[in-house]
């Protein structure tokens, strides 16, 4: 399931929500004269933050006084893309009260009940795709100065994407999806995100060339993110700068007969201005999610579940320096697809580890980008070798853990890189049950060609009470496990 997929309908929301004026006095009643009024403020917000990339003037936007709430309705239909995306008729809503301080409460609305379009890929070959839901509900507090908080939580129920191509006809569907959002100021135009969702009962059916069906089901997912100092007026310099590049380098290809030649000064001056704003839009990112009884089923080629799956994501550059963790794990692998036999009780029963990346300055990063769009990446690789020298790369594993057979292995290390060809750094592994895994590779047939290896990697490690223990070092083109060399058993350099 893509993540697209999942927040299409809060994007809607909040693609209404995000331009509505602060009010600068207290709320009177909705009248036909305060519906104009908020949506010209609508429209010259939109106007502020999509021009040039949207004709605002023509978007079909709806203000009226609905009781003691203002009725936005925005109609979707028509074509978008030059003609690549056709939208039939269907409007997204949003009820929204005043409230005092300049805020507004949401009542409800979001994405229509059925929506459908035709796209077409590069190729021109079409698809067609209906999206319906059951129910949904929105409501929170938004404060479009940002300076006070905002909350939001919405409901979908009976989520449902029908997708038919020259494949053939593809649905996915969502039981029920709760997300809620909290925006915490945290400077001027900025907030800090913190958010959560849970999705139950998700199933997908897509063709598959040669194979026919495969059902993916999941029976629950949850997790939440959080966006550190989110630059929120920032957002639409950064998209107009986007498609100011991308425009550029569109007349440059067109202008050049589409060979690439020296970026234009229109081009460098859009690609110079989005990596400083890309760069300066969030201080940090984290995000951490769980996906739970996964099931895959798809004829012989393709069979099994999955008890659990977790993946999650720290990005920040603490101290000025980029530090990137990613955490993956993964338990309760079961298929029929796996050999009967010994083989099937050494299948990890728990796998997880967090590879990282840090070191390097943020903004020596930023300054060798700047150099390569302005010299069109002429001499980029001896500058990045000057910027690892002075900022060596750390590279490493972080709570490696398997759980095999009657083995657990713990482990963690790292290297540090200061030129692609010196490299230093160390490990350490530590495994309980090693000597039951001999004993039963020794005792299994078909293992017994693995214990001759297991017997080798027993003898260089030392005992520290129930764990056997490997530390591993890497330096002077020299590899030592607890001091013994195994050197000359790496490959030839």
């Amino acid at each position: 399931m893509s993540i697209s997929s999942r927040l299409r309908g809060a994007a809607l929301v909040l693609g209404l929500l995000a331009p509505l004026p602060a009010l600068a006095q207290a709320p009177a009643l909705p009248s036909a004269e305060g519906a104009k009024a908020v949506a010209e403020e609508v429209r010259a917000w939109l106007a502020r933050q999509l021009g040039g990339i949207v004709d605002v003037s023509a978007l079909p936007l709806r203000v009226v006084p609905e009781g003691e709430a203002y009725r936005m309705e925005l109609p979707l239909g028509g074509n978008w893309f030059d003609g690549g995306v056709v939208v039939a008729d269907a409007v997204a809503t949003l009820s929204v009260k005043p409230l005092d301080g300049g805020r507004w409460q949401v009542l409800g609305g979001g994405m229509p009940q059925r929506l459908s379009m035709q796209m077409k890929d590069a190729s021109g070959e079409a698809s067609r795709v209906a999206m319906s839901l059951e129910t949904q509900e929105t409501t929170g507090v938004y404060d479009p100065s940002l300076k006070t908080a905002s909350h939001f939580v919405s409901t979908i129920t009976g989520y449902t994407t029908e997708t038919h191509s020259k494949l053939g006809v593809a649905v996915s569907r969502i039981g029920r999806m709760v997300s809620r959002s909290e925006w915490a100021p945290s400077g001027p135009g900025r907030v800090t995100v913190q958010g959560d969702s849970q999705l139950e009962g998700y199933s997908t059916t897509s063709p598959l060339p040669g194979v026919g069906e495969v059902k993916v089901t999941m029976g629950r997912l949850g997790g939440s993110t959080r966006i550190e100092n989110f630059d929120g007026e920032g957002l639409g310099t950064l998209l107009r700068t986007a498609y100011e590049l991308g425009s550029a380098g569109k007349g440059a290809a067109k202008g050049a007969g589409n060979a690439k030649g020296p970026s234009s000064p229109q081009e460098k001056a859009a690609a110079l201005k989005l990596v400083g704003l890309v760069f300066s839009m969030l201080d940090a990112l984290e995000t951490e999610y769980s996906y739970e009884d996964i099931k895959v089923e798809g004829g012989p080629m393709f069979e099994g579940s999955l008890r659990r799956f977790g993946m999650g994501l720290s990005a920040g550059a603490p101290d000025g320096k980029v530090d990137v963790r990613l955490r993956l794990s993964a338990e309760g692998l079961d298929s029929p697809m796996i050999p009967p036999g010994p083989w099937v009780e050494f299948i990890p029963h728990k796998l997880s580890l967090t590879p990282r990346v840090s070191g390097v300055s943020k903004d020596a990063v930023l300054a060798l980008l700047r150099t390569a769009i302005e010299n069109d990446g002429q001499d980029f690789e001896a500058q990045a070798a000057t910027l690892l020298a002075a900022n060596p790369v750390a590279l490493g594993i972080e709570d490696l853990l398997i759980d095999l057979g009657p083995m657990r292995l713990k482990g963690s290390g790292s290297v540090e890189v200061a030129r692609l060809d010196e490299l230093g750094g160390e490990a350490v592994l530590r495994a309980t049950g090693f000597d039951a895994l001999i004993r039963r590779a020794n005792a299994v047939p078909e293992l017994k060609m693995a214990a001759p290896v297991l017997i080798f990697l027993k003898g260089i490690a030392t005992q520290e009470g129930t764990e056997t223990v490997w530390r591993i070092t890497y330096a002077d083109r020299k590899v030592l496990v607890n001091d013994t060399d195994l050197s000359d058993l790496l490959p030839s350099r």
